[in-house]
């Protein structure tokens, strides 16, 4: 009887080891999401001017996997637009841990989210970390709606 216990327990730590193996674990995360004016988001801070330079600093922490870092910012209080509509989005290769940035500018005063998901090679999320910046300022001034174009003319050019 004690060789069959011994052989169930070999059994199911077998079972155990290659399920395991098949599924894909991993330790990789976003650390930090941060912002500033440079690509170190040093000093950091959530607070911009129109038209400033706002840079997105994610650290990936933990892997030496090739993983994809998804960018994504979207409108969440800005006069004229909707919550949640995007403004855009973007993906960079990473591989191994390292410092990731994002770039972007805005003419716009508001508030704007901005997510960035860790995924794997097969588009599984990993990891995701959001933050809010503050852009503030005067909006452009519309174009005047009747203006006409320097070249335009009475006569048509047909």
């Amino acid at each position: 009887m004690k060789k069959h216990i011994g052989a169930v327990f070999a059994i199911g730590a077998l079972v155990f080891v290659a399920a395991a193996c098949s599924g894909s674990f991993t330790t990789a995360n976003i650390s930090e999401l941060k912002f500033g004016k440079n690509e170190k988001a040093d000093p950091a801070g959530t607070s911009f001017n129109t038209g400033e330079d706002i840079y997105a600093v994610a650290t990936v922490s933990n892997t030496s996997q090739k993983l994809k870092l998804n960018w994504k910012i979207t409108y969440e209080n800005v006069p004229g637009k909707g919550k949640g509509e995007e403004v855009g989005q973007k993906s960079t290769d990473v591989e191994g841990s390292m410092i990731v940035w994002q770039q972007f500018s805005t003419p716009l005063p508001g508030e704007y989210k901005v997510v960035a998901t860790l995924s794997d090679d097969k588009g599984k999320q990993i990891d995701e970390k959001s933050g809010t910046v503050t852009v503030k300022g005067t909006a452009p001034a519309p174009p005047p709606a009747n203006k006409k174009k320097a070249d335009d003319d009475e006569e048509d050019d047909t």
